[in-house]
């Protein structure tokens, strides 16, 4: 016989302070940077409630593994399967054809518990954008799945083999998975954010709190200590912990340990602190978590598909509130009844309609991919244009050999892309220079210049980036190299730059290329569109637009970048900025297609036309001579 856990508010109140951080981060409160951490304050919850549950009916005598899963489902699958359905409809309805296909792949991935894996393995600079897909916070429901299968068995092993080394297992366990964290973490980051072994420190933390024999306060004073104490910790985590911090790893302690210290504090007395995380408003956001956390992704993806033009506030505003409804919904008609009416949902009905809605989604999911996203939905030549949404870009800038991608990182690059000769021209920074090298290579030689490519994911060519370990390797190789190696050109350019101390940086570096002898020419951002060209030009076919122009759809942020550059090294001798929008977008106004070809498939990334187009421009500009015709061949 299961004995269900005690109810305690102010773990409602945690799950409150969680959820609400990743909502508000996601919709775009730029007060909160680390909001996401909430992701870690769940995941120390959940480890400490299942292993408390676990633990006490194991040594109850009374533990059944069907048991455990049917509770599992009834807490799960009801909400997931409703709102993943909900979101398929959406998806078939509003997505295009590639979309939908890349949609009902990651479908199959997530009912199958492994949407953190598929996660992982779609984690590519060139991979779709995190706003277009509707699944991908599902990658954290993965990991809780699959320690909920393994860590049960886990335990059941040790009751019969070693009863005695149950704690040791468990922080043993917990050591191991914190140290391989956090030496994957600088060379795989992607593995280290999605992949449970990886992520499994933080549900044992929970499972090691709820370890039998604990001492837990007594006294409301130590106890209110405690609970205050953990949560300042989740709260300065959320403050202080960036996107572009060292995350996870040793910094996942900050909101790991945080809750734990409110679990903690919190689990045998009634402080003012744990009262403050009962209170009805956090309590009512606890309840809802799990819904909360369904819906909001999937309201934020189509929400920036249908109106992109909406405000920051307002998507802020209107988002948190949309989610917060339906969030209470799911958890009102769908949750609610199938945790509660077990005379009506038993455990045939909820193992068979678990199996039934999966299949179901899963032929969906199927479907979608194998027809490519259903196009016979759209006209012809609209099926045309996007299917340069599936660009081979990797060939473009010869990914794996000169430009070094995050998921195969590298020191350098091979021998074969740096010159040997004189005069040479060398191209350094991330993928936006890298996809000038079809363009720049052919100018170069008939100019007898050798080409060389020092590359890297969103590696800006600053020597000091703090970005990611790779790049920092990359760019201290490729400065290093060019001091010693002398070429006659080096063609420099990355993501948009806006930070006066990334400026004065490039001054410094600069002057020390140019000190050596060094012609040093610095690119603007390239076109940034607020989705992807493809796209944009389909929709505009669609409603009958004939233009293929950017018109509104270029990003604010990439016209003020570009402004910015252009003021601070315009009088700077020591480098020749180039203005790739306002050198080569006629009007200032950029062409997103010629001759029926679009010029970019992403965001930001060129096709061979779009290589054509702006690199032979950017060749003139270098090597002298007439600009490249604006038509394409």
């Amino acid at each position: 016989m299961h004995h269900p856990l005690r109810y305690r508010a102010h773990i409602d109140g945690l799950r409150a302070i969680a959820v609400l951080g990743v909502v508000l981060f996601h919709f775009g409160a730029d007060w909160l940077p680390g909001g996401f951490i909430g992701v870690d304050v769940f995941f120390v919850i959940s480890g400490f409630l299942i292993a408390k549950s676990i633990y006490a009916d194991l040594d109850a005598g009374n533990f059944s593994i069907l048991g455990f899963y049917e509770r599992r489902m009834r807490r799960i699958a009801p909400a997931f399967f409703v709102v993943t359905a909900l979101t398929s409809v959406c998806a078939f309805l509003i997505f295009f054809p590639n979309q939908l296909m890349t949609y009902g792949r990651s479908l199959i991935w997530a009912v199958l518990a492994f949407g953190n894996v598929y996660s992982y393995l779609r984690t590519d600079y060139f991979g779709p954008a995190a706003e277009e897909t509707p699944l991908l916070h599902y990658w954290s429901l993965g990991v809780e799945e699959q320690f909920y299968f393994l860590f049960p068995a886990l335990i059941l092993l040790c009751a019969r083999f070693f009863p005695k080394a149950r704690g040791q297992v468990v922080l043993g366990l917990l050591v191991a998975s914190l140290a391989a964290c956090e030496m994957i973490r600088p060379l795989n980051p992607a593995a280290a954010f999605y992949l449970l072994p990886f992520r499994a420190f933080e549900l044992l933390i929970g499972a090691a709190l709820a370890l039998p024999g604990l001492w837990f306060p007594q006294g409301r004073r130590a106890g209110g200590v405690a609970v205050a104490a953990g949560f300042a910790l989740i709260l300065a985590g959320m403050l202080a912990i960036t996107a572009h911090a060292p995350f996870p790893g040793m910094l996942a302690l900050v909101p790991c340990l945080g809750t734990a210290l409110a679990i903690w504090g919190g689990e045998r007395t009634d402080s003012l602190p744990a009262r403050l995380l009962g209170l009805r408003p956090l309590v009512f956001f606890g309840a809802i978590s799990y819904s909360l956390y369904l819906v909001h992704w999937p309201i934020l993806v189509f929400a920036r598909l249908l109106l992109p033009e909406l405000p920051a506030p307002s998507f802020l505003l209107g988002g948190v509130a949309a989610s917060t409804l339906l969030g209470w919904l799911s958890w009102r008609l769908v949750e609610q009844p199938v945790r509660l009416n077990r005379h009506l949902f038993s455990r045939g009905r909820v193992y068979g309609g678990a199996a039934a809605g999966g299949a179901l989604l899963i032929a969906f999911g199927t479907l979608a991919s194998d027809t490519r996203g259903f196009p016979g939905r759209l006209d012809p030549e609209i099926q045309r244009v996007l299917a340069f949404s599936r660009y081979p870009f990797r060939d473009v800038v010869r990914d794996g050999t000169c430009f070094i991608n995050n998921r195969r990182p590298r020191p350098r690059p091979t021998p074969e892309c740096l010159p040997e000769s004189h005069p040479s021209l060398v191209l350094w920074g991330s993928s936006h220079v890298a996809q000038f090298i079809g363009a720049l290579e052919p100018i170069a030689r008939t100019q007898g210049y050798a080409v060389g490519q020092i590359t890297g994911a969103a590696c800006m060519p600053l020597v000091q980036t703090s970005v990611s370990p790779m790049c920092d390797t990359l760019n201290r190789f490729a400065f290093d190299w060019l001091l010693e190696h002398k070429p006659t050109v080096v063609v420099i350019g990355g993501d948009a730059l806006f930070s006066p101390e990334q400026f004065r940086q490039l001054d410094s570096d600069f002057a020390r290329l140019h000190a050596a002898g060094i012609r040093v020419v610095l690119l603007g951002p390239v076109p940034y569109y607020r989705r992807p060209p493809p796209e944009l030009l389909a929709e505009r076919m669609y409603r009958g637009n004939p233009s293929t122009r950017a018109d509104d759809d270029l990003s604010d942020d990439i016209r003020r970048s570009d402004r910015l550059m252009a003021e601070h090294f315009a009088a700077n001798p020591d480098v020749e900025f180039v203005s790739i929008l306002g050198t080569m977008c006629p009007d200032a106004n950029c062409p997103m297609m010629i001759d029926g070809t679009p010029l970019e498939f992403d965001h930001t990334h060129f096709t061979r036309e779009g290589v054509a187009y702006y690199g032979g421009k950017l060749g003139a500009l270098i090597f002298g001579g007439s600009p490249a015709p604006t038509g394409l061949p």
